[in-house]
């Protein structure tokens, strides 16, 4: 740990990333876990950080979110881990540090650079740390992203497929969540989660990824409706399918954050009496005066006893991996292995990607 070795970003100029040295992890706070990683995903917010420089950081920095490893030491107050666990954690949170939320958060906030998952030794919260179950790798299991966004109007999942089954009958599923961009990564975790929580769902996708969304949930995307996010009606025609159905209308999730993607969840938004959107980026400036955009790269995360996020990860993560009643999808891409791998890793990503998750072995 005091060898470690890092991937950093030196300036917000974008250029490459250079390996060296990293911070000594070797001092965990009470509640952290100091993690050996062996795999580490990539997200679209990595290379945009690195590209754009949207957010203040302290330089020399370490990006990455999630990542897959081995405990190999805990703070003193962490009960849940021990040396040798096999966890998956999200060892980021990007926006907070524009609020002063200093002692809740990771990353960009909490510490910078030994907090990022493009290392060989990170440090994570307990509280966002999840085991993996035996029989799975972990290029398969770092695939999951940040399972704590999920918002307030949300109900808790259930990780029993019985239970899920009984509350599709009991409700009838008679509220819609629209998630935008089920063929991220992002979208794939926040539609499983969304079904587990007994809503009926609305989302988009590229024509050649709906077979994808559909087999996401255990039952076949029964309560799935997919529509082509290219289609210039693809707005009023969810407006319709859901007013159609009876539903009432719980809230948007864009998990994209480009301007097309903000624009039509906010219509949607806007015809069902406007209220919040979270989005994964900042929105453009002239959206319905009702719509009210949440950035939320990990804005609630699970660094709150309490919270949904920290619910999420601690009750919900660990029985749904065991179970199989979450699915670690997208299917994991190998870019490579080592350090040096992660900027070709983040240009793959920042050329496009969908329906798979761009990884890098450590």
């Amino acid at each position: 740990m005091q060898n470690n070795q890092a991937a950093f970003i030196l300036a917000a100029d974008n250029s490459p990333l250079q390996v060296g040295p990293g911070p000594d992890q070797s001092h965990p706070a009470e509640d952290e876990v100091v993690v050996q990683v062996a795999a580490v995903a990539i997200n679209p917010s990595e290379w945009k950080m690195k590209e754009l420089g949207y957010l203040p950081l302290k330089y020399p920095h370490v990006l990455g979110s999630d990542v897959a490893g081995t405990v190999v030491k805990v703070g003193e107050e962490v009960k849940r881990f021990k040396a040798g666990d096999r966890v998956i954690g999200q060892v980021e949170d990007v926006l907070l540090t524009c609020f002063g939320l200093a002692r809740h958060c990771l990353g960009l906030l909490y510490g910078g650079a030994k907090h990022g998952g493009f290392q060989n030794f990170t440090t994570l919260r307990e509280a966002v740390t999840a085991p993996i179950p035996d029989g799975v790798r972990f290029e398969e299991a770092v695939v999951l992203p940040w399972p704590s966004r999920l918002r307030p109007w949300l109900r808790l999942p259930s990780a029993d497929p019985v239970n899920v089954d009984e509350q599709k009958n009991k409700h009838q599923r008679d509220e819609a969540v629209l998630i935008w961009g089920a063929a991220s990564s992002m979208g794939t975790i926040a539609v499983q989660l969304a079904v587990a929580a007994g809503y009926a769902v609305i989302t988009t996708a590229s024509t050649k990824n709906h077979d994808y969304v559909r087999a996401l949930t255990p039952d076949g995307g029964r309560h799935v409706a997919v529509f082509d996010y290219r289609s210039p009606s693809v707005a009023g025609d969810i407006i319709d399918r859901i007013k159609d159905q009876g539903l009432k209308f719980a809230g948007a999730y864009d998990c994209i954050g480009l301007e097309e993607s903000t624009r039509a969840c906010a219509e949607v938004v806007h015809a069902f009496g406007g209220g919040v959107l979270p989005s994964v980026l900042w929105p453009p400036q002239d959206l319905p005066s009702d719509v009210e955009v949440s950035v939320v790269n990990a804005i609630r995360p699970g660094t709150v006893a309490g919270s949904p996020g920290s619910r999420v990860w601690r009750e919900y993560v660990p029985k749904a991996l065991a179970n199989g009643s979450l699915r670690l999808r997208p299917e994991p891409e190998i870019v490579g292995t080592g350090l040096d791998r992660i900027e070709e890793a983040l240009n793959l990503h920042k050329a496009g990607v969908s329906a798979k998750k761009l990884v890098v072995l450590l």
